[in-house]
């Protein structure tokens, strides 16, 4: 059967996924980012902000939300939203960050990314948020397009910590998430 965006099925994650999702979650960044940062740095990150117990305590945040893609009940993708306090580049009214969106290397190119970014500006919007707001890496010239075709503008740039070193990142805001 053929992947569409109807095939893919999007859910909020909960508590009984955390392992699910410290595994794709792992796996994604090393697939992202195996190639711009050493090893250690990031075994370092993963072991930080995927470890079970990290996950469980942003699962259980009422504030922190993960969505889920699922295709014939394998987790193919994810998305993490959260309130923040933005920086002074984003302007917009009741702000909220896309921390991550992450498709697993197989499934890029098939309306997986398109269908997380969807379901997260929806709720967004429906959850009162003005502004969504992200970070990606200056040189990641495919995720800045594809935020750009969602709407999304740079706003800005800042210096953002990645281990040892201190990476450039864009600012990029869309209003009326």
């Amino acid at each position: 059967m053929a992947v569409t965006k109807e095939t893919i099925t999007i859910r909020k994650a909960t508590v009984a996924d955390v392992a699910v999702l410290a595994e794709l979650g792992a796996r994604t960044i090393r697939q992202t980012y195996g190639v711009d940062f050493s090893s250690e740095d990031i075994d370092r990150h993963v072991e930080e902000n995927f470890s079970v117990i990290h996950l469980n305590t942003e699962l259980l945040n009422p504030e922190i939300l993960y969505l889920l893609a699922i295709v014939n009940q394998q987790p193919c993708g994810y998305a993490k939203l959260r309130p923040t306090s933005p920086p002074s580049a984003i302007t917009g009214t009741r702000p909220i960050e896309l921390v991550r969106l992450y498709v697993d290397l197989p499934w890029i190119g098939q309306g997986m990314g398109a269908k997380l970014m969807q379901t997260a500006l929806e709720l967004a919007r429906s959850s009162g948020f003005g502004t969504c707001w992200l970070r990606v890496l200056e040189n990641n010239a495919p995720a800045i397009a594809f935020y750009r075709r969602w709407g999304f503008v740079e706003v800005g740039s800042e210096l953002y910590p990645a281990g040892e070193v201190s990476v450039t990142v864009l600012l990029m805001a869309r209003c009326s998430a």
